[in-house]
């Protein structure tokens, strides 16, 4: 049976990357709107609800649990089977669907814990998103593709973010979890709305080939891909310890006025979402990405240490910003540089290794910090925070000597 002529050309525009691209970002945008709409209170909630410190660390971690246990798995089997990226990604939706539903309605640890981890299953499927985008521009232009993901998704994170603390005050906490439920929704419909696989095909062939074992051991055994994967699951930890966990726990008790948490957001995020558009900007491969990253890792954890002797909710704010400047420099960085392994031949596989990772630091993070703000001090969380960046700083620096001598 033939395309009407409307449909027709429905589909023929997605086969332009440019209008591709575009949708698609729109796609990416309520991806990460409906995550984080409800995290930069999700621990004051927690804390509301009555749940230790311990236990908030538990919850915020669960959700990257499903990350390290699907990620990988999902790219091998997506690159080995062709799977349908339109079907995983509305699979990613739909279960955001459940865990907001399940977030909403319980007030039980083990229900809530089963709602965050859910949450995580969603944010596996980005494992696919990243190659299904990627692919349609030019390798060349990896750094430009990266940067333009990773701004919308930061661009995401701090709209959700900035909205969420004064919704919450105005409309109650579990306000957040419907709003979340109808980005997921318009998510699901987006998706479904894209033409059929085989014009998805058509932008993904040029990565089309199949996996080789010998290729897929090889690649376990790069070094530059364990650094990389290395120094995101330290920027991952930090991340979620800090402004996705207990930042704002700690900000709540410097400022605690309806409207304050909203400044402590835009402190981060803003900053956080112009530095992966700056990277956007960029033409062609950046020189040094690694000692910049090593420069970026320093003046982040510079701004850690600092906020751990600081009991003024301006400064606070401010030394968020520096912190949220630097940290987004860092991440288009990484996901350019793993889209540039050398005999890239299997992309999912790859990303899904580097993303299982990198989530071992969204699960450590906070709960090390919930462990660490029980038995000690919560000021205790930006010191280790701040540690953990150096080292992030060192490894930099040791794989920029590597390439430097290799040169």
């Amino acid at each position: 049976m033939k395309l009407f002529p409307k449909e027709k050309a429905y589909e023929n525009l997605f086969q332009k990357p440019e209008y591709f691209q575009v949708y698609f970002l729109c796609i990416v945008f309520c991806f990460w709107f409906s995550t984080y709409i409800y995290v930069p209170v999700f621990g004051v909630y927690l804390d509301f609800l009555n749940f230790g410190y311990y236990e908030i660390g538990l919850v915020m971690g669960s959700y990257g649990i499903m990350q390290i246990a699907l990620r990988l798995p999902l790219g091998i089997i997506a690159e080995k089977y062709k799977i349908d990226g339109k079907l995983l990604v509305a699979f990613g939706f739909l279960t955001a669907i459940i865990s907001v539903f399940l977030l909403a309605l319980s007030h039980q640890f083990l229900r809530i814990f089963l709602g965050r981890l859910l949450a995580g299953v969603t944010a596996a499927m980005w494992v696919i998103i990243t190659i299904w985008y990627s692919s349609s521009f030019e390798k060349k232009q990896s750094l430009k593709a990266m940067g333009h993901l990773q701004a919308t998704t930061v661009a995401s994170q701090f709209i959700s973010m900035a909205l969420s603390g004064w919704i919450g005050k105005l409309m109650g906490y579990t306000s957040l979890f419907w709003i979340s439920e109808f980005f997921a929704i318009i998510g699901l419909f987006l998706v479904i709305l894209l033409p059929g696989a085989a014009s998805i095909e058509r932008i993904e062939k040029k990565q089309a080939a199949k996996p080789d074992e010998q290729a897929v051991v090889q690649l376990f055994k790069d070094r530059k891909l364990w650094s990389l994967s290395v120094l995101s699951m330290l920027s991952h930890a930090v991340l979620f310890t800090t402004i996705f966990g207990f930042s704002p726990v700690y900000f709540d008790s410097l400022n605690s006025h309806s409207s304050a948490i909203v400044l402590l957001i835009i402190s981060f995020m803003l900053p956080h979402t112009l530095a992966p558009m700056f990277m956007a900007k960029k033409k062609g491969s950046l020189p040094k990405p690694f000692f910049v990253m090593f420069c970026c890792f320093c003046i982040a954890a510079g701004s850690l240490f600092l906020l751990s002797y600081t009991d003024n909710w301006i400064i606070y704010c401010l030394l968020h910003a520096v912190f949220g400047l630097f940290l987004g420099f860092i991440f288009p960085i990484l996901l350019d540089q793993v889209y540039k392994i050398e005999n890239l031949t299997v992309p999912k596989i790859v990303m899904g290794f580097y993303q299982s990772v990198y989530s071992i630091g969204i699960v450590s993070g906070p709960i090390a910090a919930g462990y660490m703000a029980r038995q000690m001090d919560m000021k205790y969380i930006f010191i280790m925070s701040a540690m953990i960046l150096l080292f992030g700083g060192l490894v930099s620096l040791m794989e920029n000597n590597i390439e430097q001598n290799n040169a």
